[in-house]
């Protein structure tokens, strides 16, 4: 192989390497279905939190219809509206006040959040 078709194949390769790190999309559903399974009910409806015996804040997230419920009327959550929804400020928030404490959610967990009120909190 010559010294220019190595050069070529190394930039080549560089070139892949760089485009596969742009960032994996985020093909999970904004949909509360998909959410409540996966995120809030293992991360949030834990026995010392926001389960049906402890209900701390009054807040019952043990479920998908009872977690879509509390954070409605409870507003929460405010369709639309995800910069003023209490919930993603809680998960934004640092200290005592974030919410789950222990373990923050990952950034892609609350912008998928974010993007389920963005499209109106549908109950889907």
């Amino acid at each position: 192989m010559s010294p220019r078709s190595l050069v070529f194949l190394v930039g080549l390769a560089a070139v892949g390497a760089v485009a596969g790190c742009g960032g994996a999309v985020d093909d999970r559903p904004p949909k509360w279905s998909f959410i409540a399974a996966t995120i809030v009910e293992p991360s949030c409806a834990t026995v010392n939190c926001h389960s049906a015996i402890t209900q701390r804040a009054g807040l019952d997230l043990h479920d998908r219809e009872s977690g879509y419920y509390a954070l409605v009327n409870g507003n929460y959550v405010i369709a639309s509206d995800p910069d003023h929804s209490t919930v993603v400020e809680y998960m934004n928030a640092s200290g005592a006040l974030r919410m789950p404490p222990d373990v923050p959610l990952p950034t892609a967990d609350i912008d998928l959040i974010e993007a389920w009120i963005a499209s109106g909190i549908p109950n889907n």
